[in-house]
């Protein structure tokens, strides 16, 4: 299911990397970031992210977890509109060496945009295909029609 557009990913993965690096060089490892906001804009100046947690920390060079995390997507031009939201009370952000990412978390997981709400349980994301894997409690609530099959 595709909730974030590519350059939203792009912008979000980029984002999360400068917040890793600058745990690093601005706190002791073992010392959380609290009540932090990280907004993610594409070239062109537009807010394309706006990413909330209540705490950040700084696993290594290639993990970042994230507790209280809140993700939102907006258009990335001047309508400056919110599209998608992303929230799970942890994530744990993996990123390898090809700058690809993953994020899961054991717990709860909740993406909506104008089309769906999702939620869920046990969850991982994986940029390389762009696909969320829920493995229990999953349930969508649909808010448009599916052609003549569900009105």
């Amino acid at each position: 299911m595709t909730l974030f557009n590519r350059n939203a990913r792009r912008g979000l993965v980029s984002a999360l990397l400068l917040f890793g690096a600058w745990a690093l060089g601005q706190s002791p490892i073992s010392e959380p970031i609290t009540n932090f906001k990280l907004p993610l804009f594409n070239d062109q100046g537009y807010r394309t992210g706006y990413l909330r947690g209540e705490q950040g920390i700084y696993v290594n060079a290639s993990e970042i977890r994230i507790v209280g995390m809140e993700l939102n997507q907006y258009t990335g031009d001047e309508r400056d509109a919110v599209i998608g939201t992303m929230e799970s009370p942890e994530a744990l952000f993996r990123f390898d060496k090809s700058r690809k990412s993953t994020a899961s978390g054991p717990g709860a997981i909740k993406l909506q945009n104008d089309s769906f709400v999702l939620t869920g349980e046990d969850w991982i994301w994986q940029e390389r295909i762009n696909q969320i894997v829920i493995n229990r409690n999953v349930k969508i609530v649909i808010k448009d029609s599916i052609g003549n099959v569900i009105k």
